[in-house]
């Protein structure tokens, strides 16, 4: 699914850009971000932090969050998303994703 709303338990729905089942029940919320600065990244880092806080709390362990990124993104904001196990993904490299994907639901 496409840019759909997802359940949050605390806060009001919030979208997920792509929303894919997984094996064993688990479903894949991604983000896609796209940023020209590190400044800007930032912000588009704290979204995705936000959105994955409010499904974790929502769904539990049932529920895997990715970014999919393109642009300037600072390497800090990176590694928040790694340290809050955020899925990272490159636009430039979407077989890594692929692969990946192929993995989760085979």
């Amino acid at each position: 699914m496409r840019k759909t709303r997802f359940a949050t338990a605390t806060t009001a729905h919030q979208e997920v850009d792509i929303a894919c089942g997984l094996k064993h029940s688990y479903v894949l919320a991604m983000e896609c971000k796209v940023t020209n600065d590190e400044t800007n990244s930032v912000k588009r880092v704290n979204d995705v932090l936000k959105k994955a806080t409010a499904w974790k709390a929502h769904w539990g362990s049932f529920v895997i969050t990715a970014a999919l990124l393109q642009g300037v993104i600072a390497a800090k904001d990176v590694q928040r998303l790694d340290d809050a196990g955020v899925q990272v993904f490159w636009s430039h490299n979407l077989d890594e994703f692929r692969i990946w994907l192929a993995n989760q639901i085979a």
